[in-house]
């Protein structure tokens, strides 16, 4: 999974040389790429997306604890299976809207409605929401178990972030 994380961190970079190199062309030549404006849009979406599983992976999403410390354990297991479970509805109800959108704009092969000369399909990217929505309800469904069984405890957070600053050292 950490060559997953690392091709999503990669995708920053296109991103950066393309704002870059438009914003100084623009800057310095007064004239901006045609193709800018949606090729930002799907390297971000893109980066945006598949970062936000990889991190619901990696317990590093933002979280708040301000309850957590006053609760005893068994009440902390029942709000983290309360969380996953909202973390786990508005996943699958995106799921539901965007399987249909994908596929409707797959079979009609989606140019983007920008109306900019560049005009790109956009149906590939549409796809993008539901691979993503996959990943986290997967990942999702997983702490869930684990939580109820005893295995998704803050110990495991804790492993999984001293796991991270080690691979960053």
């Amino acid at each position: 999974m950490r060559k997953f994380a690392h091709i999503i961190s990669l995708l920053i970079l296109p991103l950066i040389v393309e704002i870059v190199y438009s914003t100084l062309k623009s800057f310095l030549l007064n004239d901006t790429p045609i193709w800018s404006f949606e090729v930002t849009i799907f390297l971000y979406g893109t980066f945006f997306m598949l970062g936000a599983a990889y991190c619901h992976m990696k317990k590093a999403h933002v979280a708040v604890e301000a309850l957590a410390p006053y609760l005893s354990i068994k009440w902390r297991r029942r709000f983290a299976v309360f969380s996953e479970a909202v973390v786990l509805f508005v996943v699958l109800t995106l799921l539901v809207v965007s399987i249909p959108n994908a596929w409707r704009s797959t079979m009609m092969l989606e140019r983007s409605t920008h109306q900019t000369p560049f005009n790109p399909h956009v149906w590939w990217y549409r796809w993008i929401i539901p691979i993503s929505c996959l990943l986290l309800s997967y990942q999702s469904v997983r702490d869930m178990v684990g939580i109820i069984t005893g295995r998704g405890t803050d110990k495991e957070r804790e492993d999984a972030l001293e796991e991270e600053r080690s691979d960053v050292k």
